[in-house]
């Protein structure tokens, strides 16, 4: 590691590149504030999780009928939710979305279908209206990037943040490393945006290789575990979310799946999702993935995708959309010789993740004011580590509404960013550098395993107090271990540091679990000794912050926005 710290001094700094990330940057640059992004990844115009491509974007359009505007939209988000969900971010999220919408359009992204040259819009996951846009999302990360280069924010690459820094609840930066440099960066900056997404390789798949996750597997709860760590409140952290895939290739394309027509079917030949929801296979993704896992608890399984009715126009539809998320889906298909056109495709459940529990608009993560604000002054959060979520939509309007957040934030708060203490931040560095000198200490590898097992084992898709209990004491010996894990280079040094974020997430899951003694949107919180949701007493947000002793735990009415809870909006 260089001995030595790059001092950069920022109005802005953004962790995490993505599309929220940039998204946050943009108006913060049009107001003429300087930023810094940092980002694991190495390209900008390719990192996140549709840095290869995205095939669908939800959006209210505000076109004329009654569905396509805000307040019908905003009407359903509560039984959408299942009552839980912040409906004062929810609503401003929405009602921008037509506004936002726009503006990505005006950077070049072109949401149109190109054979008919108008949007192609199809009805999903139980949205009242036909608000999701089926389009060739290939280059909708590269515009967003060329638009902040345009900025000329300063982009740190391969660069891994790992400590936010704060004073008196206010935050002024954070520290980072590149892990194939080895260069140490002091970062102090008047406000942050934490963007790095949801939590990933937290949980087994059916592949057995962790890093053939359905969703990004680098977003490993990054900004989730700073934010904790930092003091800022979590909500909805016991909410997990899971998808339907290929068996043998996890992958993304579920949406795409239903909203064209596909079904799925049992061992039986049974197309089942109706007695589930009916809404059939267009109910919500939480619903589609906890009727499959019933199947098989039932022994109605395998369960298989069935495309064989569709008409040939709609398959080539299909074929065409789902390569654009994965674009290896193909192959994958021709060497295990499946035709998806003319037989049926044996499916199974992914990986969890905590994301968004399988619904629209209710997020598990740092929770936010209508500003984007977390319960840390000057500290900001959007996209998948938020505590509203809507896929590329919610990610790309948050994250907008977090930028401009910046920018009245400073406005109203001026002077600058409190300065670094260098003892503070050398202590950060030493902890580090022991990882690189642990010779013979377990691997990040071994260390996430076991994680990933207790996860799996007692903080999956049904749960126990028993159960959680369990988990809890493997996870608090885990973290005993945490300074003996080894890295035999920086690149190992950055995956220990995702490990040990991964434990922390798992934890924090498992006390908001055991918190909530009700069952919750199926398999996104299934108590087996609370088998049933629970309206009277536990519709309510389960808040973690951090405690003398590890996470604590409260609660807060529905019927308020998460940041009454907030100490800085007392003050």
């Amino acid at each position: 590691m260089d001995p030595d710290w790059t001092t950069l001094e920022t109005d802005l700094l953004v962790v995490g590149g993505g599309v929220a990330g940039t998204m946050a940057a943009i108006p913060a640059l049009e107001a003429g504030l300087k930023v810094v992004i940092c980002e694991k990844g190495r390209v900008l115009d390719h990192c996140g999780s549709i840095g290869c491509g995205v095939d669908h974007y939800l959006t209210v359009m505000d076109t004329g009928p009654e569905w396509d505007s805000p307040d019908f939209l905003i009407k359903h988000v509560p039984e959408l939710t299942d009552y839980i969900v912040d409906m004062a971010v929810a609503s401003r999220v929405i009602r921008e979305m037509p506004r936002i919408f726009r503006k990505i359009e005006s950077f070049g992204v072109d949401f149109r279908d190109r054979k008919t040259g108008d949007y192609y819009r199809l009805r999903s996951f139980g949205l009242p209206g036909t608000y999701h846009i089926n389009f060739d999302g290939t280059d909708f990360k590269k515009h967003l990037g060329e638009r902040v280069r345009k900025g000329k924010a300063t982009v740190l690459m391969r660069t891994m943040v790992v400590q936010l820094l704060v004073e008196d609840n206010r935050a002024c930066g954070a520290l980072a490393f590149n892990f194939r440099t080895g260069e140490w960066f002091a970062i102090r900056a008047r406000a942050v945006v934490l963007a790095a997404g949801d939590v990933n390789r937290i949980s087994r798949n059916a592949s057995g290789l962790a890093f053939d996750s359905w969703h990004f597997p680098y977003n490993t709860g990054d900004a989730q575990a700073m934010g904790y760590r930092a003091g800022a409140a979590l909500a909805n952290m016991e909410s997990v979310e899971a998808t339907l895939t290929p068996k043998g290739f996890s992958t993304q394309g579920l949406n795409a799946l239903v909203s064209l027509g596909a079904h799925f079917v049992n061992k039986g030949g049974e197309r089942f999702m109706f007695r589930y929801d009916k809404k059939g296979e267009n109910a919500r993704r939480a619903v589609l993935a906890d009727a499959v896992i019933n199947e098989y608890l039932l022994g109605n399984g395998p369960v298989y995708l069935d495309c064989r009715h569709l008409p040939q126009e709609m398959l080539d539809r299909m074929e065409y959309t789902l390569q654009v998320d994965r674009y290896t889906l193909p192959a994958f298909y021709k060497q295990k010789g499946v035709n998806f056109r003319e037989e049926l495709v044996e499916i199974s459940v992914s990986e969890l993740s905590i994301r968004r529990s399988g619904v629209y608009f209710r997020g598990s993560g740092l929770a936010v004011d209508t500003n984007a604000e977390t319960s840390v002054e000057g500290l900001f959060a959007a996209g998948d580590c938020a505590t509203v979520s809507g896929g590329i939509s919610g990610a790309a309007v948050l994250g907008h509404i977090a930028g401009e957040g910046v920018v009245n934030r400073i406005r109203a708060t001026p002077g600058a960013a409190p300065g670094i203490k260098p003892r503070a931040i050398e202590s950060i560095r030493a902890q580090s550098a022991d990882h690189l000198k642990q010779g013979g200490g377990p691997s990040w590898r071994q260390f996430e395993d076991e994680t990933r097992r207790t996860v799996t084992d007692y903080i999956g898709v049904r749960r126990t107090g028993n159960g959680l209990r369990l988990a809890l004491d493997t996870l608090h010996a885990l973290a005993r271990r945490e300074p003996q894990l080894a890295a035999e280079d920086l690149h190992g040094l950055m995956r220990v540091h995702e490990s040990k974020n991964i434990r922390q997430n798992a934890e924090i899951m498992a006390v908001a679990s055991l918190a909530r003694r009700e069952t919750r949107t199926g398999s996104a919180h299934w108590r087996l000794d609370y088998p049933k949701p629970d309206e009277q007493n536990w519709r309510k947000f389960v808040i973690v912050e951090r405690g003398a002793d590890g996470p604590q735990v409260r609660t807060l009415s529905t019927e308020r926005p998460l940041s009454d809870a907030f100490a800085r909006s007392a003050a």
